[in-house]
């Protein structure tokens, strides 16, 4: 029973710890600026009190009522206008609407907790009256002949939420590049794997051939060196590479001067490496599927006259499904929110969203709504694809662990 206790409490501590983070990635994605930067995503669903500077109107407004001349308005409409036209000019997807309800107010930016809603105070030889839904009237005895004063005003928010940074991801532009290329590298780089390790698979389980278990343990320790070890060789490889290309195209006649000078960063190059860092995880995971297959199904299908192609493609590899997919998610994953290798080996021009999310983070610094937005973007798709193949993951992990009679 204890065991039961412990293992539910651990269990739940894991859930929290990826679920409360994304909660909050997810929340803050959809906050304004200024609700994102002052308060924690926590406070989201509660109503919050943040600090605003607005500008009232100027002599522009003043009117005549009577003795006196008033200036009226209301800080929320104008400043929604004044937002609006801004992100017109910027070609920017429409802002966060202010609401709210005034909770204090001051006669400076720096200094908003003056007085409470329907009190007077003194500005600028005028009185000045602001209410809780916004308007205000500012009434003198001599005709006003300045600009609009700034005043700091304490804004009680109920909850608001809304697509604008979404919006602009996608307006900008480079997100939805980033998220082709990203489509681009990951599918080739899923699949390619996949293939190479399914028939090295078959091979080591059910081959006979000298040097199998030598070449099997070497595929094995493959798994322990480290990934960053390759780096410097592989890219090394890949510029000799590009630079044999360009000298044998020229000599060929297919190209002359700088047009055979081939990039050494590639799409290629990306595919070629996560091929060759995955293929021994990829071997190994599916090497224990395959060899517990049952061996009187492979020994019918020989004599029945089936080749080892025939055995492969039409035994094998359906019965292997549950394995390929557990493992193809994994790669999925692995290569969609590959950092470090696009980093190194990617294209400078071409950029997958983990590089370009990370050129946002100098961009957008103070920007955390928008960051955010982006991430939760670059997450839709491996949590559909995670999601969508569940069942076949979940069997995959268990590969081998139950041997056919």
């Amino acid at each position: 029973m204890a065991r039961r206790i412990i293992a539910s409490l651990l269990l739940l501590a894991l859930v929290l710890v990826w679920v409360v983070p994304f909660g909050g990635l997810l929340i803050t994605s959809a906050r304004s600026t200024k609700h994102a930067n002052e308060t924690g995503f926590w406070t989201a669903f509660q109503t919050n009190e943040i600090g605003y500077s607005f500008k009232t109107k100027g002599k522009e407004a003043v009117e005549r009522i009577g003795d006196d001349w008033v200036i009226k308005g209301n800080i929320f409409d104008e400043r929604n206008a004044a937002d609006q036209d801004l992100a017109a000019q910027n070609n920017e997807p429409k802002t966060f609407d202010i609401h709210g309800s005034v909770a204090r107010f001051g006669s400076g930016a720096a200094n908003p907790d003056v007085a409470a809603p329907g009190e007077t105070i003194d500005i600028r030889d005028g009185q000045f009256t602001l209410h809780e839904n916004g308007d205000y009237t500012w009434v003198f005895e001599t005709e006003y002949t300045k600009s609009g004063k700034t005043i700091g005003v304490r804004v009680a928010h109920p909850p608001q939420f809304g697509l604008r940074n979404y919006k602009r991801a996608f307006a900008d532009g480079r997100i939805p590049n980033a998220l082709i290329n990203s489509f681009i590298v990951t599918i080739p780089a899923t699949i390619i794997p996949v293939m190479i390790a399914a028939f090295a698979a078959y091979a080591f389980s059910w081959l006979q051939f000298p040097g199998r278990d030598l070449l099997l343990g070497i595929v094995i320790a493959l798994l322990v060196v480290p990934l960053q070890l390759a780096f410097i060789p592989v890219l090394s490889i890949y510029a000799n590479l590009a630079d044999w290309a360009g000298d044998l195209s020229a000599s060929l006649g297919w190209c002359s001067g700088q047009e055979c000078d081939y990039p050494a960063k590639t799409f290629s190059g990306l595919w070629i490496a996560h091929t060759a860092f995955g293929l021994p995880l990829a071997i190994f995971l599916l090497r224990n599927y395959i060899a517990g297959l049952p061996r009187e199904l492979m020994e019918s299908a020989r004599l029945d006259g089936a080749s080892h192609l025939q055995i492969f493609t039409k035994l094998v590899l359906p019965l292997s499904l549950p394995a390929l997919a557990s493992y193809g998610i994994f790669q999925f994953l692995w290569v969609w929110n590959d950092l470090l290798v696009a980093l190194i080996l990617g294209p400078t021009s071409d950029l997958v969203l983990p590089i370009e999310i990370q050129k946002q983070i100098g961009t957008f610094k103070s920007e955390l709504e928008r960051l955010n937005a982006s991430a939760f973007i670059s997450m839709i798709v491996p949590l559909i694809v995670f999601l969508s193949m569940q069942k076949y993951f979940v069997r995959g992990l268990l590969a081998g662990s139950v041997k056919g009679g």
